[in-house]
C-alpha cells in the first residue's frame, strides 16, 4: 500500500484590525497631515509619540527640526534598512524625551551628535510612522 499524501499550498493571510487607542490614533493622523504633535502631561513632559499615562494632557505641536543623539552604523548586511538610511535617536525640537526614528543620509560625516535634521514626510506610504528625518545642509 502507498500513502500518498497530497501538499496542499494555503498561505497564511491574516486580516485584523485594531485600534492605535486615543492618544495613537491622533498622532497617526497628524503624520499623515505632514505635521509632529507631542504629547504633555505634568509628568512627562512633552512625549513624541505619544505616551499615555492616564493623567490630562494636552497636543502640542513639535518639531519638524530635530538634533541627533546617536545612530546606528547601517552596514546594510540585510538587516532589513537601506543604504543611506540609519537608525537613530533624536530629539525633536519642542520635545522633551529622545525618539527613535530613521535618518536618511548618504554621507556620514555629518552625523555627529547634535547635528541639525528635518523631518521629511512620506505621502505615498500608507503605514503612518514617525517621518524620516534628514540632515540640513546649513543649519
Amino acid at each position: 500500500m502507498s500513502d500518498e499524501r497530497g501538499v496542499r499550498n494555503l498561505r497564511w493571510q491574516p486580516h485584523f484590525r485594531h485600534s492605535a487607542g486615543k492618544l495613537g490614533s491622533h498622532f497617526i493622523r497628524a503624520v499623515r497631515e505632514g505635521k509632529l504633535v507631542g504629547w504633555k502631561t505634568q509628568s512627562l513632559g512633552v512625549t513624541v509619540p505619544p505616551i499615555g499615562t492616564g493623567e490630562a494632557g494636552e497636543w502640542v505641536e513639535v518639531g519638524p527640526r530635530a538634533a541627533l543623539v546617536t545612530y546606528a552604523p547601517n552596514d546594510n548586511a540585510g538587516g532589513g534598512i537601506p543604504a543611506g538610511k540609519f537608525f537613530a535617536t533624536v530629539r525633536i525640537d519642542g520635545a522633551d524625551v529622545v525618539t527613535a526614528a530613521l535618518v536618511e543620509c548618504d554621507e556620514t560625516a555629518g552625523l555627529t551628535p547634535g547635528a541639525v535634521l528635518t523631518a521629511k514626510f512620506a505621502t505615498s506610504d500608507d503605514a503612518a510612522t514617525l517621518p524620516i528625518f534628514e540632515l540640513v545642509a546649513n543649519p
